[in-house]
């Protein structure tokens, strides 16, 4: 018998309720990032000049904008 990572025999057990007094998780929720995520315009310009829809007159308007 070779050994599994996930053992078929897992039972499932339904939980009503909260955790009990004084008990913690053992898993906190991840920490927030430190500010928005902000995308590249230089990688967003990349991909437009790769697409050939970027010869259509209103998309090479905002591919020749910049920032």
């Amino acid at each position: 018998m070779t050994p599994t990572a996930f053992p078929s025999h897992r039972t499932r057990l339904l939980v009503v309720g909260g955790l009990p007094e004084g008990v913690e998780r053992d898993d906190p929720l991840p920490p927030h990032p430190p500010m928005p995520f902000l995308p590249s315009m230089e990688a967003f310009r990349h991909t437009l000049a790769r697409l050939p829809a970027v010869r259509e007159p209103w998309l090479r308007a905002i591919h020749d904008r910049g920032y």
